[in-house]
């Protein structure tokens, strides 16, 4: 029995360092390349940090517009983040790939239609 609560408890420790470790591999800075909505392009850069919890922060500085910083939670290979752009609130959702790039489709509150946006990792 005592054999059994030792390694349940090794591998809970385990999982939550593999979960740690998951999550600080977004941490970092990515090439953005996005469409709008309306079919124009844009591309920047944007910075991920504190993933500690799977919770982040991350920030888009896109050509010509202002810097948006915004809040980010991660699940399984799913980030989502919300952000302020001016007086409106937006919400993106990326899928985490395997070779370490995200592809997301976002909204801004009341306005029709969506946009995509890929992260690239900064090498």
């Amino acid at each position: 029995m005592v054999k059994n609560r030792t390694l349940v408890a090794g591998l809970a420790i385990i999982m939550a360092s593999v979960g740690a470790a998951a999550a600080q591999q977004l941490t970092g800075r990515y090439q953005v390349v996005g469409d709008n909505g309306n079919g124009t392009g844009y591309r920047g850069v944007a910075v991920i940090s504190g993933t500690a919890g799977g919770n982040c922060g991350i920030r888009w500085t896109i050509v010509n517009t202002p810097p948006t910083q915004g809040f980010c939670m991660r699940q399984g290979n799913v980030l989502s983040a919300a952000y302020k752009l001016g007086e409106s609130v937006g919400l993106i959702v990326y899928r985490i790939n395997d070779d370490g790039t995200l592809d997301g489709t976002w909204t801004i509150a009341g306005q029709e239609g969506v946009g995509k946006e890929r992260l690239v990792p900064a090498r």
